[in-house]
């Protein structure tokens, strides 16, 4: 029976997207085996995919019409942050996905607080299945006393996490992850480096940067923890358990580092999402 190793592409497929996501993300997982996850990776859906779902319904409360809100994520002001971008738009994929499914209809307004408590079940729901829905593990040795998201008086919600603390030895155990796997980090890096022009994209090159920070970083000396999230799909990788698949939706980004590490794949294919998905006209 195998098992497979979730990224966080898939973990967020599975846990937060409409069901037309979920169904194409299990598709990829082996029907008798085990989702498994590591605390590495529910800590970036947090810090990344989370904490932008976090960001909209805050900035939803600026708004009085839904309309006005769709428009607004589609401004040239959110192009400037494409992660946060990309999340605020998947996230009115999966409402308007949901309202297919409701047959709903209402007003602007009504519409807006529908989005925005729909929003706040994502976050809270996604979070339970995240911490207590699969078997996870912790051998980079990332942080496990991550708060929970919480409502304020003003109906905002919050989730501090300690990315102030991240390349700080006492508090990360990532280099003693790297010093105990030195000769493979090495040879990913090495490989990314050795991939013809083309393979070699922005986020790729801010893979290997990231690799030579922490390989060139004495054990017990701090880091930068930005370089950690840069090679973000590298340490996933590495952790990944023998002979688990690793499950992911990216497959430009993890086919080189699987073929490097001689580990093996379960790509999820993109749901087709509604029409209503679209930029506002």
């Amino acid at each position: 029976m195998a098992d497979a190793f979730l990224d966080s592409s898939v973990l967020i497929g599975l846990v937060f997207r409409h069901a037309g996501e979920r169904a194409a993300c299990r598709a990829a997982l082996p029907v008798d085996g085990a989702a498994v996850c590591s605390r590495y990776v529910i800590f970036e859906v947090a810090r990344g995919f989370l904490r932008s779902l976090i960001a909209l319904h805050n900035y939803s409360l600026e708004f009085s019409s839904f309309a006005d809100l769709h428009q607004a994520a589609y401004s040239g002001q959110q192009r400037f942050m494409p992660h946060r971008m990309h999340t605020w738009l998947g996230a009115f994929a999966d409402y308007f996905a949901a309202l297919e499914a409701e047959d709903g209809g209402n007003s602007e307004a009504l519409k807006l607080e529908e989005f925005r408590a729909k929003l706040r079940g994502w976050i809270r729901r996604g979070w339970r299945q995240m911490e207590s829905g699969f078997r996870s593990f912790n051998e980079i040795g990332c942080r496990e006393d991550l708060p929970p998201p919480a409502s304020r008086g003003d109906q905002r919600i919050d989730q501090p996490l300690p990315v102030d603390e991240c390349g700080q030895p006492a508090a990360c155990r990532l280099q003693a992850f790297i010093q105990t796997r030195s000769p493979q980090v090495e040879a990913v890096a090495a490989g990314l480096e050795a991939l013809p022009a083309s393979g070699r994209d922005r986020e790729t090159l801010a893979r290997i940067d990231g690799l030579r920070h922490l390989l060139a970083k004495a054990p017990g000396v701090p880091f930068d923890g930005k370089k950690c999230y840069r090679c973000g799909d590298a340490l996933i990788c590495l952790e990944a358990p023998p002979g688990q698949a690793i499950a992911t939706k990216n497959r430009k980004h993890f086919e080189p580092l699987a073929r490097i590490l001689g580990k093996r794949l379960a790509v999820a294919e993109t749901a087709q999402t509604t029409t209503q998905s679209g930029p506002p006209l």
